[in-house]
């Protein structure tokens, strides 16, 4: 009758041994960095609306934790959240440091529509804004002319007796050099019609 081969307990020179206890340093040693990691993470401020040019911090944001090595890009929540920002930043978007001013040189102007506003509009859109001149004496109208190119939609109103439009309008930033055209257009009887950018 053959002998069953007996079962040894590992010597400490087994290498397989070696091998387990180095796997389960590993494991602590992973653990225990996961953990640091993620309480080492740091506080800045995200947008809890959408941002346009000249818009307030203030009331408008949210601390929310990020990576310690992007955090120096964005502003810190250990830093009162004041000042406007110069470019459009939407809802739940880290505010970039070198987004925040004092100021911005943008006018503010509400535009009433002769038509309705294109589904999609709203803060932070792009828009171009045509004027179509009214009847002239000999009963005709002019040609259509583009009054406003590529501006900025700050909000869309919808108040039609505030405006006078039974469509309301939108309120847009415009650069103060563009803003004779657009008023001789708004001060016309004709009408004018915001349309959307594509892209």
């Amino acid at each position: 009758m053959v002998e069953a081969p007996r079962i040894r307990p590992p010597s400490w020179r087994d290498p397989r041994l070696g091998v387990g206890v180095l796997l389960v340093a590993l494991a602590v040693a992973l653990g225990w960095w996961a953990v640091s990691s993620a309480s080492a993470r740091v506080g800045v401020w995200a947008a809890t609306q959408t941002l346009t040019p000249g818009s307030s911090l203030a009331g408008n944001v949210t601390a929310v934790d990020v990576d310690p090595a992007i955090a120096p890009l964005y502003l810190s929540v250990q830093t009162e959240p004041s000042g406007v920002v110069d470019r459009v930043i939407q809802p739940g978007e880290l505010v970039p440091i070198s987004a925040i001013t004092d100021s911005v040189a943008l006018r503010t102007l509400v535009v009433p529509s002769s038509s309705a506003i294109p589904e999609g509009t709203g803060p932070g859109s792009r828009v171009d804004v045509w004027h179509t001149p009214g009847r002239a004496i000999s009963g005709e109208r002019g040609e259509p002319a583009l009054v406003a190119e590529d501006v900025l939609v700050q909000a869309v109103l919808t108040d039609s007796s505030f405006l006078a439009s039974q469509y309301g309008g939108v309120q847009i930033l415009i650069e103060p050099e563009r803003l004779p055209a657009l008023l001789a257009a708004m001060a016309d009887d004709g009408n004018l019609v915001v349309v959307p950018r594509g892209g």
